[in-house]
This record gives C-alpha cells, structure tokens and sequence, in this order.
C-alpha cells in the first residue's frame, strides 16, 4: 500500500529517488572540483549549467530530507493537476529563475558572492503551482484528502521575506525566485491551465484577505 501510494505519481516519486541516490553517489564518486565546477550556483556568473545542475545536488542530509519531504507534498499535487510534462516545466522553470534571481539580487545588489545548491527554489516553484492548483486538497491512494497546500506556500513565502538578510546559510533570494517563477511559467501554459491559476489566485488572495481580517479582529478583542 505505502509502495503503491509512493509511486502513484511517478515523475514526483522518480525524482524524490534520483535525488535520494545522487546526494551518495555525489559523497562517494564525484570529485570536488567538478561539483565545484558544475553544481554550485555562483552569483554574478552567467552558468546556465550550474543554474540547473545545482538544483539536483544538496550540502547535507538534513538540507536533502526536507526537500524530499516537501517534494513528495507539493510535487504531487502539481503532477496530479497538469501532468508530468508541465510538471517538468514548472519544476524547471522555478530552477533556472530562482538561481538566476539569486545571481542577481545577491550578486549584483547585495554583494554576496556565495554560492548556492539544492532543489529548494525549485521545489518553491512548485510550491506556489500547487497553492494556485490545488490549494485546499492532497491526492493520496486515489483519493483526494482535505489539506491546507496553501498555508505551505504562504508560510515558506513569509519566512524567506522576513529572514531574506539573514545568513543562515539559506537560499532566501532562490526561494524567492522559485515562487514568482509560476507567473514567467503561466506565458507557456495554454489558456485552459492559466485559467486554473488565475482561479486558484483568486482563491488565495480571498482566504488571504480573511485570514488578515480574522487576525486583526482576535487582536483587537484581546488587546
């Protein structure tokens, strides 16, 4: 049952065991210089292979463990809703955007010239389909289960704002970039799933717009 339901989306499952198995296969057999060379995004350089190779490589087990954590969440979602192919393209669109976003806003602006690996602005690409998608609902077994998908978009999207200048050793300006990456990714969907997101926009901003009312008045009655 567990098997069944892991591989009930294989494009998400696929990918959750790919990057299971690179992360060991980077330790034990790839040599340094070419994970430097090739899997780190550095800002301020013009590395389109770097851009998307640093997506599929991760500096720890913990760093790789969360990333596969929410890849299972949020990849599901999306692959259920718009199919493996424009899966593909959320996913790669949100890695290329939120590395050159990083590339710009830290190289250019900031100054920071650290660089950055790991799925994680791609997985917040898929992160802000799925809050667009499908945002009160997971599929699970063939079922579709009640679940808040929008409050994980909300919540990453809150903390990378409020800790964008922090350095704790987390690709803020990537995830950032992986989030708004869905709108650039809307101009090559056709008209019938650019309609599901401008719906799923409306939703958002409307649950958005109650939460801040709700907030404000349990303030105001325990001020």
């Amino acid at each position: 049952m567990v098997q069944k339901i892991f591989w009930e989306f294989p494009l998400t499952a696929g990918l959750i065991v790919f990057l299971f198995l690179f992360f060991f296969i980077s330790i034990f057999f790839i040599p340094d210089p070419i994970i430097q060379n090739f899997f780190l995004s550095y800002p301020r350089e013009w590395n389109p292979i770097n851009w998307i190779l640093s997506s599929f490589a991760h500096g720890s087990f913990s760093h790789l463990f969360s990333n596969l954590m929410f890849l299972f969440i949020l990849g599901r979602a999306v692959e259920y809703k718009v199919g493996m192919s424009k899966w593909m393209l959320f996913y790669g669109m949100a890695a290329i955007v939120s590395a050159i976003g990083d590339s710009i806003v830290r190289g250019f602006i900031i100054g920071d010239n650290t660089p950055v690996l790991g799925a994680s602005g791609a997985i917040s690409g898929l992160a802000a389909a799925s809050a667009l998608l499908s945002p009160f609902s997971i599929r699970m077994g063939g079922v579709n289960f009640p679940f808040p998908l929008f409050l994980i978009a909300w919540a990453s999207v809150y903390t990378d704002i409020t800790n964008v200048f922090e350095k704790d050793q987390i690709a803020h300006w990537a995830h950032l970039g992986g989030f708004f990456s869905v709108i650039i990714t809307a101009y090559f969907l056709e008209e019938k799933d650019r309609k599901k997101l401008k719906n799923g926009f409306i939703l958002n901003l409307i649950f958005f717009t109650l939460t801040l009312v709700l907030y404000y008045f349990i303030e105001a009655r325990y001020k």
